[in-house]
């Protein structure tokens, strides 16, 4: 984060930049802004996090890394792809603990290239409405239900697809119905493992050791994407020429270092326990999504002392265009200065709407016609930014050159990096999950043994409130 290196072009084939200067002392000020020495007060500890991280990966500790150069297992989701391409009009996917997002953030980044693919719905665990809205809008027989559901056990997502199967059983028979179900799920053990080889259905492996946060380059979680027509090659394209760039062991030529160094030392030194990405387009509202989930899943940790613990992290955050900018941001400026604002921009357009000059004697009107949507957009983004300066409040722009498969990739494994460089200067797991599992024993345990868990639960809360 030297000076100099927040300005530097990006190297050959980078289509993501990231600008630094609005978390500098010498811009915000250091009551909030990162000064020089703290910078380099943790120089060594972030090189070494680094360089620990490639180890892991030598080791096998953090396979989701290494998914996008599986060349093999990618032809194989094509391969898949192609069989059924033609034969369907909807691709349903039903998960939950957000792994629906992995698939999700490529396909509506980009626009399907063909009219003929199918389009893609969502279901995210025992979601009534969404549950019912599907049924009633698809026709089962031109339709794949993907049932994805890493350990087969997550209650949410068993309770759906018992749903769907039954629909799926009286709609079309008892023959035909394992055709139009696709389940993801633990290689040998797990209910719904068990369910695939009593009724002999179509199923995929997850990913041994990867966490439905991690899996947004994994060759089934990317089906989606390539049957309603995403360019999934170029997106791994990206994710591999980034993944080049988050392993240099020089912070200040490695993009995830930096966004990693900045958010810690902003949540341990100066209070920044949230972190807001603001998108100004509504393809990138997937992306966000996505990122929410994996930065709390990997950073929202409690560190167990002797005699006490201690939570760290920073609660992400997502705040959508010209909407969420003046809905949030009076809470941003003048509400509690403990918040990092990240905005990811768009430069280039490839077929920008003009603002007509309608009305060029309205001076109150005049002056926007002869811009584009996409100009208003970026204005409303460098507008919130300087606001934010002013009104020292951090803020980082990420850049894209350009919004397509190929930058979607460079940005997903930058997050990705970012997360696990992040976790460890906390010194967390970011692949723990404690409190999580938790909450999956109390659902169990209500649904199991609704009398017994409820009279616990009515105990709980009586010693502590009055209810």
């Amino acid at each position: 984060m030297a000076s100099g290196s927040r300005r530097r072009k990006n190297p050959a084939g980078a289509v993501v930049r990231v600008d630094l200067t609005g978390v500098t002392a010498e811009v915000i000020g250091a009551q909030a802004g990162l000064p020089s020495q703290e910078v380099e007060s943790v120089h060594e500890r972030l090189v070494d996090s680094i360089r620990r991280l490639d180890i892991e990966r030598a080791e096998g500790r953090r396979p989701f890394l290494e998914m996008a150069a599986q060349s093999g297992e990618v032809s194989k989701m094509q391969a898949r792809a192609a069989e059924l391409r033609g034969k369907l009009d909807w691709v349903v996917l039903v998960a939950g603990e957000g792994s629906t997002l992995g698939s999700r953030l490529l396909a509506d980044t980009l626009p399907s290239v063909s009219d003929e693919a199918p389009r893609l719905l969502t279901i995210d665990g025992a979601n009534p409405t969404a549950i019912r809205r599907v049924l009633a809008r698809v026709d089962p027989a031109r339709t794949l239900f993907h049932v994805l559901e890493r350990s087969g056990e997550n209650v949410e997502t068993l309770a759906a697809f018992l749903v769907l199967r039954e629909r799926l059983l009286s709609t079309l028979g008892a023959v035909d119905y394992a055709r139009h179900l696709l389940v993801t799920t633990d290689a040998d053990a797990g209910p719904l493992r068990q369910i695939v080889k009593d009724e002999g259905l179509h199923s995929t492996e997850f990913p041994a050791g990867v966490l439905g946060h991690q899996s947004a380059t994994s060759p089934h979680h990317l089906l989606a994407a390539e049957l309603v027509g995403a360019d999934v090659p170029s997106y791994l394209q990206g994710v591999l020429e980034m993944d080049a760039r988050c392993r240099v062991d020089d912070p200040d030529k490695n993009p995830a270092a930096v966004l990693a160094l900045s958010t810690h030392l902003l949540a341990t030194l100066h209070g920044v326990r949230t972190s807001v990405l603001f998108v100004y387009d509504e393809a990138l509202h997937g992306l966000a999504q996505w990122w929410r989930h994996l930065w709390a899943a990997s950073l929202g940790k409690k560190l167990e002392g002797e005699s006490s613990s201690v939570s760290v992290g920073t609660t992400p955050v997502v705040a959508h265009g010209t909407l969420d900018q003046y809905t949030q941001l009076q809470m941003y400026l003048d509400g509690p200065a403990d918040k990092l604002c990240t905005f990811l921009s768009v430069k280039e357009d490839a077929s920008p709407t003009d603002v007509p000059a309608s009305f060029p004697s309205d001076e109150d009107v005049g002056f926007i016609g002869g811009h584009s949507i996409e100009d208003v957009a970026r204005a409303a983004q460098r507008a919130t930014r300087a606001a934010l300066a002013r009104a020292e409040r951090p803020s980082i722009v990420i850049e894209v050159e350009r919004l397509d498969a190929r930058a979607t990739g460079q940005l997903v494994r930058l997050f990705e990096s970012a997360a696990l460089l992040c976790a460890s200067l906390h010194d967390v797991d970011p692949q723990a999950r404690p409190a999580v599992e938790s909450v999956r024993r109390l659902l169990v345990g209500l649904l199991a043994r609704p009398e017994e868990e409820a009279l616990d639960l009515e105990t709980f809360l009586r010693e502590r409130w009055v209810v």
